[in-house]
């Protein structure tokens, strides 16, 4: 097993054989969950993007905080947004989609999976509802 620290998150790599002997490679990345657990779904959400570079869901609640479309485009989202917090989420936001740009596991090894298939990780992890952003 090794590392691959050229991926933001990180992945794990296995060398593994299917039972007929044919090799492959098992990726698993490995996430940053140090997260706090004080935050709004909505903050937390956004944070666990950002420490994991999921540049899609960044790129679709930018687009949705902007155009006010939270209650109608964000998934499991409830409530109100105050323009405070909505200007903070969108600075931040702004910075890391402005940052240089860092090569994701899925990208990289052309996993069959997406961004939005791994927050059942997350959920389980934290033992609560994700917020995202289903494409249109």
């Amino acid at each position: 097993m090794r590392v691959d620290h050229e991926t933001l998150p990180k992945c794990r790599l296995e060398e593994k054989k299917f039972s007929w002997g044919e090799p492959y490679l098992e990726v698993t990345p490995i996430f940053d969950t140090l997260i706090s657990q004080e935050l709004s779904n909505l903050e937390f959400c956004i944070e666990i993007f950002i420490k994991n570079n999921f540049r899609n869901q960044l790129l679709e609640f930018y687009n949705v905080l902007t155009n006010y479309e939270e209650n109608d485009r964000i998934e499991n989202f409830e409530g109100t947004l105050s323009e405070q917090l909505r200007k903070e989420m969108l600075l931040k936001i702004k910075i890391e989609l402005d940052s240089e740009k860092k090569l994701t596991p899925w990208e990289k090894y052309k996993e069959y999976r997406e961004e939005l298939d791994f927050l059942y990780i997350f959920e389980e992890e934290f033992d609560r509802k994700i917020v995202f952003i289903k494409p249109k």
